[in-house]
């Protein structure tokens, strides 16, 4: 196979690129593969490039193989790459005059670039139900905790009134939009280099359609050149990792902070914490801090994806192949990582709703209902109304007071100094217009946070997780049945009832 060279590779090339490489794609690529050879041969045969013994000899051999697992398989990284290993041992176990006819009409280029694509796939079809099931679970949250009342935040301080529900139905609308775009790139992810042979196609009659529906794609890529020169789904899906893994460390980061001491709004469970080496009250929450951070390690994968392919050649070359791919799979484990411990934490979250809400009652966070009830019932311009309430709150908290200590005489002084007219509440009033349940329960509106503004969001997001479950099961089925059609298309060579001949 290096017949043009003069020599074998150097043991530095076979040490930092053709070992590595080779160990990787034999962890990865075993299975798919053996898919690849299997349709190759069952096209060869259909096409009439094979004769019948030789297709049949082909397939039973491919089957020994796979049954006997990668493991049998000796990978010698003198031999450039896996295929090539893959390759010497059908040629070993069948003689090369049988053997040797396995890579007919095909290259490693066209090979490799439809291989990373049902690898890519692969990791794609495990990682869709572990985002459904955080947005179930984030939607399940929402639902108990429609009516758990807690502080929203603004530049880090009390801002206004909101519901636990609110908040986690927040994080479930945006995963649903990250879950959207990653199903999105699923379609031009499923296409077919196959059959594109080095890059200019070949000069025998295949079956690029064929081979496409045996591995469950969707369409060829028509353009030769293009299909073993395109990796922007690496580029599409990387960006979409990192968009997706910021959505999870911002909202890790949330519950990070609120899980201090200085809040105590939220623990979690033991199970997703550990303990100090010598300070034995400390329950550290590590599983958020690695959360938090493994998002930095998507960003460096879309970096290396971009990198890797900025000034490639529009054709085949190893920059292409291989390099561009190193690091997109290091992002595509963290990814998973995060999705599965965020998960894992919100499941067992603690949430202390009593401590929440009432924080409500002392921090000012619905003194801006205050504002408006001044806007709204007492004739005065809002802007006014703005000074009035922010010189109350400030002179209470330059006396350490807090939200409670509000008082209807206050008021009313603050409204003479600005605006020349005493604003009478009673105190039952000003309870009332200052209490956090109300805050909330007045904000009615299309996806606010009044529980059943909140429930309605949520029954609507629960019927979209629906439909995206349901779509997700449609494509897992059909790469099902591609397997299930394959297998049988081997069958019917090997029983001699193949009728795609006739």
């Amino acid at each position: 196979m290096r017949e043009r060279l003069a020599s074998g590779p150097d043991a530095i090339v076979c040490k930092y690129i053709n070992q590595p490489a080779i160990m990787a794609e034999s962890l990865r690529s075993f299975a798919n593969m053996s898919r690849l050879n299997k349709v190759h041969v069952l096209m060869l045969d259909k096409q009439r490039l094979l004769d019948p013994q030789s297709a049949a000899a082909l397939l039973r051999g491919l089957l020994e193989i796979e049954k006997a697992g990668p493991q049998s398989i000796p990978l010698n990284p003198e031999l450039e790459d896996y295929y090539f290993n893959v390759e010497k041992k059908v040629i070993d176990l069948l003689g090369q005059e049988i053997g040797g006819k396995l890579h007919t009409a095909r290259s490693r280029n066209d090979l490799n670039a439809t291989l990373i694509r049902m690898n890519v796939r692969d990791y794609m079809i495990r990682l869709y139900p572990m985002i459904l099931e955080l947005r179930e679970t984030l939607l399940k949250l929402g639902t108990e905790h429609a009516e758990s009342f807690c502080t929203g935040y603004t530049h880090m301080q009390p801002a206004q009134p909101i519901t636990f529900g609110f908040y986690f139905t927040a994080l479930a609308q945006a995963v649903e939009r990250d879950y959207r775009r990653l199903e999105e790139a699923y379609g031009r992810l499923n296409i077919c280099p196959l059959g594109a042979a080095a890059f200019a196609g070949t000069i025998f009659p295949i079956d690029r359609h064929y081979t496409a529906g045996l591995l469950g794609f969707d369409k060829v890529i028509k353009n030769t050149m293009d299909a073993v020169a395109a990796r922007d789904f690496l580029l599409e899906l990387a960006s979409d990792f990192a968009i997706l893994g910021s959505t999870l460390s911002r909202f890790a980061n949330d519950l990070y902070v609120w899980s201090t001491d200085e809040f105590r709004i939220i623990e979690v469970d033991d199970s997703m914490a550990i303990c100090s080496s010598i300070m034995p009250q400390k329950k550290n929450p590590v599983a958020l801090e690695h959360i938090k951070s493994k998002s930095a390690h998507i960003l460096a994968s879309v970096v290396s994806v971009f990198t890797c392919l900025r000034g490639a050649p529009y054709s085949h070359a190893r920059d292409v192949s291989s390099e561009s791919a190193h690091l997109f799979w290091d992002g595509a484990a963290e990814l998973e990582a995060m999705v599965q411990l965020l998960t894992a934490t919100l499941k067992t979250l603690i949430i202390h709703t009593q401590r929440a809400a009432e924080r409500i009652d002392v921090n000012y966070s619905t003194v801006t209902e205050l504002a408006d009830y001044l806007a709204a019932r007492e004739n005065i311009n809002f802007r006014a109304a703005h000074q009035i309430v922010g010189n109350l709150t400030g002179n209470c908290i330059s006396r350490g007071l807090s939200t409670r200590d509000i008082t209807p005489e206050a008021l009313a002084e603050t409204s003479e100094f600005f605006v020349g007219k005493r604003v009478i509440v009673n105190e039952e009033l000003l309870k009332v217009i200052l209490n956090g349940r109300h805050s909330v329960e007045q904000r009615t509106g299309e996806g606010s946070p009044a529980p059943e503004s909140c429930r309605r969001l949520i029954s609507e997001m629960t019927e979209a997780c629906r439909e995206d479950r349901k779509r997700y099961g449609e494509i897992s089925d059909r790469l099902r049945e591609g397997n299930e059609g394959l297998d049988r298309a081997v069958s019917a060579l090997l029983s001699g009832t193949n009728e795609s001949r006739s």
